[in-house]
């Protein structure tokens, strides 16, 4: 990493221990944002496919207008860069990854939306905690594609950022999600009631259907149903779905 680069991540690590709120740990991620002549930023922890953007927000500077339209319509779940990225669970260039010719229609709209709004190009990043992966960070603008190095640096600016966030204001579960279930198994339930096959679950959530089979065994095991549609049943009863 450049000495220029390497400055900016070491004034970020010291603010970013200091921080002691929300609000100082931001200033410390906006101060690296403006030195490398990014326009906007946004951070969120990951909803769930029936959960809308709105509550899961950290903080954003997208433009208002496109931030407005982008939460009316719930464009996240179809956002093809929030997608990939929870899909590999890797870190996105959009100019670099989506090929817009490809897109579905209501995805591609999203990206040529966004782009009117300013936001030309942009970088994507998957943030993990001790859980797992919990939630996105995204830097955009009109700017010119980020060299590697750019990258790695937010990608760790990204990571210590969430990190402290979390030691700051511990994550609390969603209302209503009982303590012995997972955010896994509730997306691959929240799907399972959609009437998803395991391979649909897998192809939507990035996982092998092993893995989702697995998930469905283990919540019928929880919620004691003997079959898919009795686990159906107790997701509505218990209230886990609606």
């Amino acid at each position: 990493m450049n000495p220029f680069l390497t400055d900016i991540l070491v004034e970020f690590l010291a603010c970013c221990d200091q921080a002691g709120n929300r609000a100082e740990l931001v200033q410390g991620v906006e101060r690296v944002t403006s030195c490398l002549g990014i326009d906007y930023v946004a951070m969120a922890f990951l909803p769930l496919p029936h959960e809308r953007l709105d509550t899961f927000l950290v903080w954003q500077q997208w433009p208002k207008a496109w931030f407005e339209r982008y939460l009316k319509l719930d464009y996240f779940h179809a956002d093809p860069v929030a997608n990939l990225v929870r899909q590999t669970g890797k870190s996105v260039i959009w100019s670099k990854a989506l090929d817009q010719r490809a897109l579905p229609a209501k995805a591609r709209r999203i990206m040529e939306e966004a782009r009117d709004f300013g936001l030309v190009d942009g970088l994507t990043i998957p943030l993990h905690s001790t859980t797992g992966f919990g939630g996105i960070f995204s830097v955009a603008g009109a700017q010119k594609s980020m060299t590697r190095q750019e990258t790695k640096l937010l990608e760790l600016v990204a990571e210590r950022a969430y990190c402290r966030l979390n030691e700051l204001e511990p994550l609390r579960r969603p209302p209503g999600l009982p303590p012995h279930i997972t955010r896994s198994e509730s997306e691959c339930l929240t799907l399972c009631v959609a009437g998803k096959t395991d391979r649909e679950i897998g192809r939507l959530t990035g996982r092998s259907p092993r893995t989702v089979q697995d998930h469905i065994r283990s919540l019928q095991r929880k919620l004691s149903a003997v079959n898919r549609a009795q686990l159906v049943a107790e997701a509505f009863r218990r209230g886990l779905q609606h």
